[in-house]
């Protein structure tokens, strides 16, 4: 295991609030860079895609269960705590509550809700992942699930959901510190333990 595998964690936040657009990565990056100064120069960190219950008009509902995760390094958690109680201006505004401090645990199916490697091409796409993981001396199998899109200020995004299955522990917990592809700060690239290989084409 690296050392950026042991050093990195979630500071997740319980969340409250209506609805927020489901293209939310950009604004919300910078939201949160607004109030933690230090975020931005941070090249570790990660915002993990905000879920919930997705409704007409590009929307998502947040219900109880809804949460804000950042993925940091472990020396930036305390200070990532300065966010609780603060109000984000976005969708309906949501209130950003109480946090917790998630360790990185292995298992060896990872899914990412969405991976971006600059292209919209399928294979492509796979080609770049595939080379991404020999690099980083990782062999695994790979799933390439559905296209997705995002916007920001410069350009569109375009990527896939991914899954990456029989890992080993070491490997698991590696991925899940480092990510794949581009764009972690706005939610892509970021994986999470998963049991099952239908998740891809969610």
């Amino acid at each position: 295991m690296t050392a950026d595998a042991m050093e990195m964690v979630d500071v997740a936040y319980a969340l409250s609030g209506g609805s927020i657009p489901a293209d939310h990565g950009w604004r919300l990056f910078q939201l949160l860079a607004e109030r933690l100064a230090w975020l931005a120069a941070e090249p570790r960190a990660g915002v993990h895609p905000i879920r919930g219950a997705r409704a007409v008009a590009g929307e998502i509902h947040l219900g109880m269960r809804a949460r804000l995760m950042l993925r940091l390094p472990r020396t930036r958690a305390q200070q990532a705590l300065e966010l609780s109680g603060t109000r984000l201006d976005i969708g309906d505004g949501i209130e950003v509550g109480s946090a917790r401090l998630r360790t990185l645990f292995s298992h060896g199916t990872l899914y990412s809700q969405f991976v971006t490697t600059g292209t919209a091409d399928e294979a492509r796409f796979q080609g770049d992942v595939s080379l991404e993981l020999e690099d980083a001396g990782i062999k695994c199998k790979i799933v390439v699930g559905r296209a997705r899109r995002a916007r920001n200020p410069d350009a569109d995004i375009a990527g896939f959901s991914l899954m990456l299955h029989e890992l080993s522990p070491e490997q698991s917990l590696n991925m899940q510190a480092s990510g794949l592809g581009a764009a972690r700060r706005f939610g892509c690239g970021i994986f999470v333990p998963h049991k099952s290989a239908a998740a891809v084409g969610a």
